[in-house]
């Protein structure tokens, strides 16, 4: 293998090395950063030095899969010259390049000054687009234990007149103070500042909930909107909160009066904070709303207020649905509360994962879109999920079990798409196929091979008189699953989910 300072001059003039030595030369260095973090500020200062643009273009896609391969677990050390090395080639990286952020977490974890001051001036002068870049540029501040904070603000709080960070920023502010890992909170200067931010965005949303079409041209745009607004919302609140700011209680007293449930439960906790009793009534009321519950309950155990609330309200139950409701309503899945939730089935059992039985319930959910419903069950107690899947029509049994065969992890679990398979992979499938075929079964399309503690699995889509279905060959064993006629049946991966499922819950729970 090439050494690491042989291999280091030709980082710069990557455009003159041909293909295939350029992908070994990758792997390489992979391999010698992996073993060794404190080899990447050279890394950096090389690629840095790129003497013409076809070899910057080619050091910045090198850059990107480096560390998109070991940035999550790299903690080199970065001394003066290499922060300013990772400072110039952020700004020469296209604003949407993904190595971008990458950077930005490689300065945030180092956690000292330069590198802190670097992280703080880089993200107010040049922001990377969208929320979940900047998340993940965040992610080790939250995470230190010590960090050289006063690097950070006031310049990190310049950040607040970009939508994608101003709550982060925010965020990461109030955790400082609430760990204790500042002494004064980074934004007791700007108290009134925050103070008027929070009028105007409460004002603002109170505005577009009345007259939504002023502000946006489609949903789409209309949610992003309210939910950056939101976001900043709910920072602000727990920031005047934490500020002990009795001169915003008229900010949070108008907050109160939105429709939205998730700016009146946290407006209502920062007034309780402050010692304002009215936000005690919100926050109970709050408790009938699945959406927030889990929430409103979490905030009024924490201000010792719990034993007000209604037992139906508090039960095991009553959580589960809050935490299914909060679930569906995230903007990755519905992005909107459902309009009703119905109990399906509760029992407790033994999971994957869990060395003490859980109460596990089964929810039905149900959005209506105009004229028509769609529906589904989801699951919450062990964990919050649901499949697009229309299960509506199987057995209480058979939807814990495609919701454990989706959960179970384990080394002797493993499943590979059929277009991943090897050579004798797929020639063990044609002779797989052709004793289905001989089993009367036509249309045979493989989906995947699963490895099942030892077992061999094949799932397929499939048709047996006239019907399709799924088709599991265990072991040599065929399991068909006719398809429901529903407009959205499990598919074959679900179909594997309850065959996996089924022998899991009955290894965990023997007695049932």
């Amino acid at each position: 293998m090439q050494s690491f300072e042989t291999l280091l001059p030709t980082l710069g003039s990557l455009s003159q090395v041909a293909p295939d030595a350029r992908a070994q030369l990758e792997a390489t260095l992979l391999e010698l950063v992996a073993e060794d973090a404190d080899r990447l500020p050279a890394v950096l200062h090389e690629l840095r030095s790129a003497a013409s643009p076809d070899d910057a273009a080619a050091a910045d896609r090198l850059l990107d899969r480096l560390l998109g391969r070991l940035a999550p677990s790299l903690r080199a050390s970065l001394d003066e010259q290499a922060v300013d090395d990772l400072a110039q080639l952020y700004r020469r990286l296209a604003n949407t390049d993904s190595a971008r952020p990458r950077l930005l977490r490689l300065l945030a974890a180092d956690g000292r000054k330069p590198a802190l001051r670097a992280f703080a001036e880089l993200l107010a002068s040049d922001p990377p687009q969208g929320e979940q870049e900047a998340a993940l540029a965040f992610v080790p501040l939250f995470q230190s234990r010590e960090l050289a904070a006063e690097a950070l603000f006031p310049r990190l709080f310049d950040c607040l007149a970009h939508p994608a960070l101003a709550a982060i920023v925010l965020d990461l502010s109030n955790y400082l103070f609430r760990k204790g890992l500042v002494a004064r909170h980074p934004a007791a200067e700007r108290a009134a500042q925050l103070a008027a931010l929070l009028q105007n965005l409460v004002r603002r949303l109170g505005r577009i909930e009345e007259q939504p079409a002023e502000f946006a041209t489609s949903p789409q745009q209309l949610n992003r909107m309210i939910g950056e607004s939101v976001a900043l919302v709910v920072s602000l609140c727990d920031a005047v909160a934490l500020l002990g700011n009795a001169e915003a209680t008229a900010k949070l007293y108008e907050a109160l009066e939105l429709r939205h449930r998730r700016v009146r439960t946290e407006a209502a906790a920062a007034l309780l904070r402050l010692g304002d009793e009215a936000g005690l009534e919100t926050l109970l009321a709050m408790t009938a709303e699945p959406v927030v519950r889990t929430r409103a309950l979490r905030y009024l155990e924490e201000l010792d207020r719990l034993d007000r609330v209604p037992a139906n309200r508090a039960s095991p139950a009553a959580r589960a649905e809050g935490a299914l409701a909060a679930w569906l309503a995230e903007p990755a899945h519905f992005g909107v509360p459902p309009g009703g939730l119905e109990l399906v089935d509760a029992r407790r059992q033994h999971w994957p994962g869990f060395e003490e039985p859980l109460d596990c319930f089964l929810f039905r959910f149900e959005y209506r879109i105009g004229n028509q419903a769609l529906a589904g069950v989801g699951i919450a107690g062990p964990v919050a999920h649901a499949f697009m899947s229309d299960l509506q029509d199987l057995s209480p049994d058979d939807i814990y079990a495609a919701y454990a065969g989706w959960f179970a992890e384990h080394a002797e679990i493993r499943q590979t798409p059929a277009d991943g398979l090897s050579p004798a992979q797929h020639e063990t499938w044609r002779s797989v196929a052709g004793e289905i075929e001989a089993a009367g079964y036509q249309e045979i399309e493989l989906v995947l091979r699963g490895v099942f503690f030892g077992r061999e699995q094949w799932v397929a889509k499939a048709e047996r008189h006239g019907l399709a279905g799924v088709l599991v060959v265990d072991d040599g064993h065929l399991a068909w699953y006719p398809q429901p006629q529903t407009s959205r049946p499990p598919g074959p991966i679900v179909v594997y989910d309850i065959h996996k499922g089924r022998e899991i819950l009955r290894a965990f729970n023997p007695d049932e």
